[in-house]
C-alpha cells in the first residue's frame, strides 16, 4: 500500500466520486448500527513503513468489517473495490460497486434478522440504516440477498 493519511484519502474519495459517507467512516462519526458494519481501517494508524509492508499499491482503504480484520478499499489503478485481510495483507477478492454493496447488505440482513418478525422487516430496517450511502439500486441488491438468505 502506498502511504496514505486520512486527509489525503478524503481528497481521493471526492476525486473518484466515492460517496461522501466514507469520509464519516474515516472520521469515526457513524452512530449505531452503521458503526457496527463500517469502522475506520486500522491501516491509517500505521506509519509509512508499516503501510508499505502491505504492497497493495494505490488503494484508498474505506472501511473495516465488524471484527476489524477484513478491510475494504478502492483500487485506484484497477478502478474497482478490493477486500484484504489485515493480517495476511493480500487481496482476497475484487468487487464492483454493486458486488461490494450487496455483500455488506447481506451481512447486515444476516446480522439484523433476529431483531425482526420477517425478512422483509429486516430489509426495511437495513434500507433505512444504509440510506446515507447512496445505493441507487438497494432494492434489487436486497432482493438478491433475500433470496440467498431464504435459500440457505
Amino acid at each position: 500500500m502506498n502511504y496514505l493519511t486520512i486527509e489525503k484519502a478524503k481528497m481521493l474519495i471526492k476525486q473518484f466520486n466515492i460517496p461522501h459517507f466514507f469520509n464519516d467512516v474515516l472520521d469515526e462519526k457513524l452512530s449505531y448500527p452503521l458503526d457496527i458494519y463500517f469502522t475506520c481501517p486500522v491501516v491509517y494508524f500505521l506509519n509509512k513503513e508499516e503501510q508499505a509492508a502491505y504492497m497493495l499499491g494505490d488503494i484508498i482503504p474505506l472501511w473495516a468489517d465488524i471484527g476489524g480484520y477484513i478491510h475494504y478499499a478502492y483500487d485506484i489503478n484497477q478502478q474497482n473495490f478490493i477486500s484484504f485481510d489485515i493480517e495476511e495483507g493480500s487481496i482476497e477478492k475484487r468487487y464492483s460497486w454493486d458486488e461490494i454493496m450487496k455483500k455488506i447488505i447481506g451481512i447486515a440482513i444476516e446480522y439484523e434478522c433476529d431483531e425482526h418478525d420477517s425478512i422483509e422487516q429486516t430489509i426495511g430496517s437495513v434500507k433505512d440504516y444504509f440510506a446515507c450511502i447512496e445505493i441507487s439500486n438497494f432494492d434489487l441488491l436486497a432482493e438478491k440477498c433475500r433470496l440467498e438468505y431464504i435459500n440457505s
